[in-house]
């Protein structure tokens, strides 16, 4: 029924009220609307035949007041559409907003809705929505961060994610002309009525104003319904509204824009349902499956998830193969709860998680950025020698035995690295007696299958923290914590203004190294325009080896061999760090890349160099290059990559190969290929590696030298271990520790294993404690003389095999990712067939041959072709042959 309360004269605006059950709210919905500033307006309550005093308080608040009315439904709809359609009916305004009974309205919501309106012109104005429970929706700010004036949905498809309609004001007009009205007979309404609005508006505005406050009372014994997701009608009756929204795109020819409403659906709607997954019954789950399975068939295929997040992808996709079970082990695993099976694996350094159904193509939509790594640190104790604490560390759903975890002490000011001992029963122990000034922040470091995990220590993740500090002379250290909650040892100066002057050190430390890394100096840069302008001097001569690591490979070959020849020449060697390196005869050592290594540069006659000089300065055309370069090339290189380096590489590579003057081969297969590779079409001297001269007169004091230099007694069976890099997977070097130091326990204790990374990767073993039974030589200087040493070689694709080759020794192969490698970088031909030795997929294969090398017989054949295809030039007489050519006989 209709009260007796009627306006004489027709409002500018209309606001509909809907009530059902708000005895509690419904008094102080209807006073927000009697204190607004606007007033020109008339409220239409409309009661959906509720059960409690919701139509008493109506009726008692509208008496006396003519722009209020109420209409009092016979008997309860169960849904808010009818109640919104009779207010509609039953209205008159120009415009109109709606207004839900336990929600009200801020005190100016009708007066800036109304301005917005008149002032835009838009078919609807959308206001902000405050929620009580201070809840954030996240797209929220995204969407009415600014005033956003006369949009239409197709240029702004993000606005789909607000489907409500009670923060809006319509123009009657509009909603007449397209008979848009709410869809009766089901919940969840607002998603096709503004989903139809967005559609058929020529344009819409945004205002980012507080219009709405919607009440959020999550613990009532009468939930509303967006709150009842615990029972599956509601995600039931979401979906139906769905496929409402959905018919209309389909019958008003705009299935176009069907992607950015699943968009909103999977972002929005599903994630509400499995963000509540665990808490649901059997029965509800197996409704759920179904139901969804169904859904996301009607109207999205697999690709609606591939740009989602990584949680959203594979949780959707799981839905849409219908894998029930690796459903749930997923929403367990993001939980931190335990998987029924064991589901994270790892090809190379990429995560996946395992689907129960073998789905072609489908670890496209299963990728994982890493593994999720739980820990808990308990009992800390600590002294002035020793750090210790009990830890427990898990990553759920990847096998136990295929992780091994440290821990690491970092300091943040100089870099310096202390590496947990060995675990006894969880507890963790560092030597702390030594450690310098500055923030030691702890990380865990997970290792899985050769992939480090690093995660820095939080103090939300340790019970107890203790309160301690340690002093010991002029040093304190305590544990602290930065803002940031990680967790760490503060070491400084026990005084106060040893403290201030130690905090003003680092300040200007960290300001130099700024400064020095953006800004010459006046004199640098005057250097530099003069240094070019001096003459060359025909006796000098500057050497390089691997961008100045290493006095090694056959730079240095060459140098002794100019220094044996007694000729006149003023040599210079360039290193990063020349103090630590040790060069026989009357060198002159600088730093690379500095003033006085560009002096050199531009003013010796002759380069010798294994990698790459020109870039470092501009060659005059009196001088000459001679490249030696550093190996004989497997993989494909320069322009014969399967991926073209970009335009600037080169760009620098072309500058490389134009510099030089003589490009040293071992081969012709060599020639042949860096001709092509580096499209260089200067001088090939085709006489050997200088390096390889040692290899085939082999004096018996460099193989003792080693011997002694690395600790290794007389008599054992010494194995070098020299895997290359693999630039594709930084972390690549942990596999080989792992798998040395496995093979360390499998072979007998006459053997020796001598370790030898690339040297891109020399320094990072030296954080890692080894078996006795295995020798780290990544930093020892020439690898050439740790071939003679050994006895054996293992490795992989690098080009150690054929330099190794000319010992005839055997050369075992260990290549476990021998597709994916050939995937990534290519090869000059199918190494199988060429392998001077077996090729080992698995570690086990690798013990069989060491442990029964009379297996190996069988590869003596392999071994002499090899050694004739790409070896057949050294006579040991490279390193004479290239400077009689180049400097001449003496």
């Amino acid at each position: 029924m209709v009260n007796d309360h009627q306006m004489t004269t027709r409002p500018k605006l209309s606001v509909v009220v809907i009530a059902f059950n708000n005895e509690l709210y419904i008094e102080e919905a209807l006073q927000s609307l009697q204190e607004q500033s606007y007033k020109d307006f008339e409220v239409v309550v409309v009661n959906d035949f509720s059960s409690d005093r919701t139509g008493e308080l109506i009726d008692r608040f509208v008496e006396g007041k003519p722009n209020f009315k109420a209409i009092h439904l016979p008997e309860n709809s169960g849904g808010c559409s009818t109640p919104r359609n009779t207010g509609i009916a039953n209205s008159t305004g120009e415009y109109l907003m709606f207004l839900d009974g336990d929600d009200w309205y801020t005190v100016t919501a009708c007066e800036k809705m109304v301005e917005a309106i008149e002032r835009t012109d838009s078919d609807f104005v959308a206001g902000q929505v405050i929620r009580t429970n201070n809840y954030e929706i996240w797209y929220h700010k995204q969407l009415y961060s600014t005033e956003r004036i006369n949009l239409n949905i197709r240029e702004f498809m993000g606005m789909l994610f607000d489907s409500l309609s009670v923060n809006k004001i319509y123009k009657r007009s509009f909603l007449d002309a397209h008979h848009l009205r709410f869809p009766e007979g089901i919940h969840y309404e607002d998603i096709v009525f503004t989903g139809k609005a967005y559609f058929l508006a020529e344009s819409f505005s945004i205002i980012p104003e507080p219009v709405y406050y919607w009440r959020v009372v999550e613990n009532s014994d009468v939930k509303s319904i967006t709150n009842r997701r615990f029972e599956f009608e509601n995600f039931e009756n979401r979906i139906v509204a769905h496929r409402y929204f959905d018919q209309f795109l389909r019958e008003s020819g705009a299935m176009l824009y069907q992607k950015e409403k699943n968009n909103k659906f999977l972002r929005h709607d599903l994630k509400l349902y499995t963000n509540d997954y665990l808490l649901f019954d059997e029965e509800y789950k197996d409704k759920f499956h179904a139901l969804i399975y169904d859904y996301l068939h009607e109207t999205m295929d697999e690709y609606a998830f591939l740009n989602l997040a990584e949680k959203d992808r594979i949780l959707y996709y799981l839905l849409y193969i219908g894998d029930r079970a690796g459903f749930d082990d997923y929403i367990a695993y993001i939980n931190g709860v335990a998987t029924a099976a064991n589901r994270i694996y790892a090809i190379g350094s990429q995560y996946y998680f395992k689907a129960s159904k073998g789905v072609r193509n489908h670890e496209k939509f299963l990728k994982l950025q890493q593994p999720e790594i739980a820990y808990r640190i308990s009992d800390i104790q600590f002294d002035e020698e020793r750090f210790s604490f009990h830890a427990m560390v898990n990553v759920n759903s990847i096998d136990s035995d295929e992780i091994t975890s440290f821990w690491v002490l970092r300091n943040r000011q100089t870099g310096a690295t202390l590496v947990s001992e060995k675990s006894d029963e969880g507890t963790i122990t560092f030597h702390v007696k030594n450690m310098a000034e500055g923030n030691y922040y702890l990380s865990l470091v997970v290792n899985h299958m050769g992939n480090l995990h690093r995660v820095l220590v939080k103090k939300s993740e340790i019970a107890d923290l203790p309160n301690i500090e340690v002093r010991k002379g002029d040093l304190s250290k305590s544990i602290y914590i930065n803002q940031k909650n990680s967790f760490s040892i503060r070491v400084q100066p026990v005084k106060g203004v040893d403290q201030v002057k130690w905090k003003l050190k680092q300040r200007r430390t960290a300001q130099s190294a700024k400064k020095s890394g953006n800004a010459e100096s006046a004199f640098q840069k005057w250097a530099k325009r003069w240094i070019p302008r001096l003459p060359v001097r025909s006796n000098w001569v500057l050497f390089e080896s691997h961008m100045g690591k290493q006095y090694s490979d056959s730079p240095k070959y060459l140098y002794e061999e100019l220094l044996e020849s007694g000729r006149k020449y003023k040599y210079i060697w360039s290193f990063q760090d020349p103090e630590t390196v040790e060069v026989p005869g009357p060198a002159v050592k600088v730093k690379r890349n500095s003033l006085k290594h560009l002096y050199y540069l531009n003013r010796a006659k002759f380069w010798v160099d294994n990698q790459g000089l020109a870039h470092l300065a501009d060659k005059k055309e009196e001088q000459v290059y001679i490249q030696t370069w550093h190996g004989t090339p497997l993989k494909r290189m320069g322009y014969d990559q399967k991926k073209l380096p970009s335009n600037e590489e080169l760009a620098r590579l072309k500058k490389q190969t134009d510099a030089w003057d003589y490009l040293v081969s071992p081969n012709r297969y060599t020639s042949k290929v860096l001709k092509r590779g580096f499209r260089y079409g200067g001088e090939i001297l085709e006489t050997g590696y200088p390096r390889n001269d040692l290899l085939i007169r082999r004096p018996p004091e460099i193989k003792e030298k080693a011997r002694m230099q690395l600790g290794i007694p007389s008599g054992k069976q010494i194995i070098l271990f020299a895997p290359t890099f693999r630039d594709w997977d930084p972390n690549s070097f942990q596999r080989v520790l792992d798998d040395v130091q496995y093979l360390s326990k499998e072979v007998d204790d006459n053997t020796v294993f001598v370790l030898r990374l690339h040297y891109l990767l020399s320094d990072k073993i030296s954080q890692f404690e080894l078996p006795p039974n295995i020798v780290d030589a990544s930093n020892y200087q020439d690898i050439q003389e740790l071939y003679l040493l050994s006895d054996m070689l293992i490795t992989d694709y690098s080009s150690v095999m054929f330099d190794y080759a000319l010992l005839k020794r055997p050369i075992l192969l260990y290549c476990y990712d021998l597709d994916e490698y050939v995937t990534r970088r290519g090869m000059y031909f199918e190494f199988a067939e060429k392998a001077p030795g077996p090729v080992c997929e698995t570690i086990e294969e690798l013990i069989e041959y060491i442990n029964q090398p009379e297996k190996l017989a069988g590869y003596e054949d392999s071994l002499e072709r090899f050694v004739e295809e790409f070896g057949s030039l050294e006579d040991g007489k490279a390193s004479a042959k290239v400077i009689e050519t180049v400097f001449g006989r003496k």
